[in-house]
């Protein structure tokens, strides 16, 4: 589960994510934004992330 918040109807709380697309549980617009907890992240997700360099190119070295 993920948490979502739609901005077409604002409609917000918990959804089964699914990468592939999604929609408003409640509405059905495209327009949602998904925040998932980093320990529900797919391992490649996470592996990709990092690789990614802070930015403004800080590093914590």
């Amino acid at each position: 589960m993920a948490r979502f918040r739609c901005t077409a109807c604002a409609d917000s709380g918990e959804h089964e994510y699914d990468h592939l697309g999604h929609a408003c549980p409640l509405c059905g617009s495209p327009d949602v934004v998904f925040a998932m907890a980093v320990e529900d992240l797919p391992d490649d997700v996470l592996e990709a992330l990092m690789g990614i360099a802070p930015p403004g190119g800080e590093t914590d070295e």
